[in-house]
C-alpha cells in the first residue's frame, strides 16, 4: 500500500468514526435507546455500515461525553440516576450564572441586538411547534449567552451537560413555553441594562433546579421512553 493509499484510508476511517459519533449522539439525545440498555455493537455496525474499529472510537467518544457507559461487558446507556441528574442540574445552574455574569461584562450591543431579534422570532414560532423545536430554540438562546461570555471552556461544559440532561429538559419543556420565553426576554433585558445580579437571579430561577421538580421529570421521562418503546 502506498503512502497516498494509507492517508486516504485514514481519512475514510476518521470520517466514518465522526459520522457514527454524530448519528449515535443524535439518537441518544432523542432517546432511541432506553436507559440502561446495552449497545449491540455488531447490529449497530451493520446498521451504520461501518467496521467495528471506527464504531468503537465513536462509542468511546460518547463515553467521554457521559452519554454512554463502558462496562466490562460492553457499552450501555446510563440510567436516569437521580443523584447524577441532580448534580448535572446543579452544575448547569452554576455554569449558566457564570456565563450570564461574563456576558454582562463582555457582550457587544450589536450582539445583544441580534439576540433580541432571535427572541422575537422564537416568540413568533407557531403555537403548534413541537417540543423538539422548542428545545432547539431554548438551547440556541443559552448557547448564545455562553458564546457572549467569551469563555469557550464554560460553553463546552454547558454543551456537554445539556446533552446528558436532554431528555429531562425535553420533558420539563412541555407546558412551559410562555414562561420560558418570557424569562429569556427578562434575562436579556437585564444583561442589556447591565444589571448583572438581576440577570443571574432570573437565570437561576429559570433553570429547573428544585430536587422535587427534577425527580418528577425523571419519573415522567421513564414513562415517556418506555411507553414509546412499547408502542
Amino acid at each position: 500500500m502506498t503512502k497516498t493509499d494509507k492517508t486516504a484510508t485514514k481519512v475514510v476511517h476518521v470520517s466514518s468514526s465522526h459520522r457514527a459519533h454524530q448519528q449515535l449522539r443524535e439518537q441518544l439525545l432523542r432517546s432511541r435507546f432506553l436507559p440502561g440498555q446495552k449497545i449491540n455493537e455488531v447490529a449497530l455496525a451493520k446498521e451504520l455500515e461501518i467496521s467495528r474499529t471506527p464504531l468503537r472510537e465513536a462509542l468511546n467518544r460518547l463515553v467521554a461525553e457521559g452519554l454512554l457507559m463502558d462496562r466490562e461487558r460492553g457499552f450501555s446507556v446510563p440510567s436516569l440516576n437521580p443523584e447524577v441528574i441532580f448534580d448535572l442540574f446543579e452544575a448547569r445552574v452554576e455554569i449558566e450564572c457564570a456565563t450570564v455574569r461574563l456576558a454582562c461584562e463582555r457582550a457587544e450591543e450589536s450582539e445583544l441586538e441580534a439576540l433580541s431579534d432571535f427572541l422575537a422570532e422564537s416568540m413568533a414560532e407557531s403555537p403548534d411547534a413541537s417540543v423538539d423545536r422548542l428545545i432547539e430554540l431554548d438551547i440556541r438562546f443559552h448557547d448564545t449567552i455562553a458564546e457572549l461570555s467569551r469563555n469557550e471552556v464554560l460553553r463546552q461544559l454547558l454543551t456537554n451537560i445539556n446533552g446528558r440532561i436532554h431528555l429531562i429538559r425535553w420533558i420539563a419543556m412541555e407546558g412551559r413555553r410562555d414562561r420560558t420565553q418570557s424569562q429569556h426576554r427578562e434575562i436579556l433585558d437585564h444583561i442589556r441594562a447591565g444589571d448583572t445580579e438581576a440577570a443571574i437571579a432570573v437565570m437561576r430561577d429559570h433553570i429547573l433546579h428544585r430536587n422535587e421538580d427534577i425527580l418528577a421529570a425523571i419519573k415522567a421521562a421513564y414513562g415517556h421512553v418506555y411507553t414509546r418503546s412499547s408502542a
